[in-house]
């Protein structure tokens, strides 16, 4: 999405998977498609969601199951706490100085979130081995 002026509300649930799949499409050697870097940085927003407490954990894997049905890919190596830190940096300068991350609250309902942390993103990527990926 190209800048709007007269665009006033920038928190967008249509940002929602645009925020971590950008940089894990450019790391070098990188086997991923658009679509399913999407849907890992979806998924990755699923358990950042989960661990502030938004959705429970009946719901997380109720996600995980259907992108599993679906053979969508729900993980990436690449996704580390360094390059998640960086889409976050990466988000602060395209929208317009704030993060701005779209996380789920139940499904179909999502918040933008401009606070998320180094350390909250490397409790994500830990929490992401749980699942048999």
């Amino acid at each position: 999405l190209g800048p709007n002026l007269w665009e006033y509300k920038l928190d967008r649930c249509v940002d929602y998977g645009h925020t971590f799949s950008k940089l894990l499409e450019m790391v070098p050697g990188a086997d991923i498609m658009h679509g399913e870097a999407v849907n890992v940085d979806g998924f990755f927003c699923v358990v950042l969601s989960h661990l502030r407490g938004f959705i429970d954990i009946d719901t997380v894997n109720r996600v995980f199951n259907c992108m599993k049905i679906l053979s969508l890919p729900t993980n990436s190596k690449d996704l580390q706490t360094e390059l998640a830190w960086q889409s976050c940096k990466d988000a602060i300068e395209h929208r317009h100085g704030q993060q701005r991350i779209p996380l789920i609250t139940e499904i179909g309902e999502s918040i933008c979130v401009s606070d998320i942390t180094k350390d909250e993103l490397d409790r994500a990527v830990n929490f992401m081995k749980k699942f048999d990926h």
